[in-house]
């Protein structure tokens, strides 16, 4: 069954552990963890204190995606915390696209810093937790597949991060099917997470096409009825 793993980012901050505490009551399966630095993506929002507080009022696992240029600065202290996932972009190191005014993406012109990256992954690991890479919308996919037998969790960005309430892109679909059917042919365990632009019109179709993970933030947040949109997405 899809597991459904909301971004507190999209919960109100101004009564945030109760958002938290209810969005545990609402069924879902993880709390996700949008840790931005203004670098590698346009916005700031939080980090290890609010990371803290959400594993102190809440017995779900929590998953981070760090969207920072040096994710090694944030290990540790999201280790101590408890944190059962930590997710790094394959980006690292990479040139960054221009989309427009204060807006722009990072991803993978010709090669990755493959030896940050099999570190990262290691340094993790070693440490017992779940290691996983995220993959922006513009980076070919042929990029990633060297690091998948690797990984606990492959991230496929569905919208280009920074910016909550984008537009869902459908090319991910596609994305998604790559990946599990080398998933399937190479007997590889890693997870399938989609993050952007998810909700009740497409959740079907991302789960059919190979997603185990499904990121919602402002459809979740904004929802009428949580636990009913819990109930749909894994209908």
């Amino acid at each position: 069954m899809i597991k459904l793993a909301p971004s507190i980012l999209a919960a109100d901050f101004s009564r945030l552990g109760e958002e938290i505490k209810n969005t545990e009551r609402a069924g879902v399966d993880m709390i996700h963890l949008d840790i931005m630095d203004g670098h590698f993506v346009p916005n700031i929002s939080f980090g290890g204190a609010v990371s803290k507080m959400s594993k102190s009022v809440c017995s779900l696992q929590h998953d981070a995606h760090l969207m920072v240029t040096d994710p090694e600065n944030y290990f540790d202290e999201f280790i101590e915390i408890g944190i059962e996932h930590i997710s790094f972009h394959l980006e690292l190191d990479c040139p960054r696209r221009d989309l427009g005014p204060g807006r722009w993406v990072y991803y993978v012109k010709d090669k990755v810093n493959s030896n940050r990256i099999v570190e990262n992954i290691d340094y993790l690991k070693g440490a017992g937790v779940k290691a996983g890479l995220v993959v922006n919308p513009p980076t070919d996919l042929r990029h990633v597949m060297p690091f998948l037998d690797k990984i606990d969790l492959l991230l496929l960005m569905s919208v280009n991060p920074g910016f909550s309430g984008q537009a869902f892109m459908p090319e991910v679909y596609d994305r998604i099917k790559i990946c599990n059917i080398y998933r399937l042919k190479n007997d590889l365990g890693f997870e399938i997470m989609v993050d952007g632009g998810v909700d009740l019109d497409n959740a079907g179709d991302l789960a059919e096409a190979g997603a185990d993970i499904l990121v919602s933030g402002s459809s979740f947040f904004h929802a009428p009825d949580r636990a009913e949109f819990v109930r749909q997405i894994k209908a």
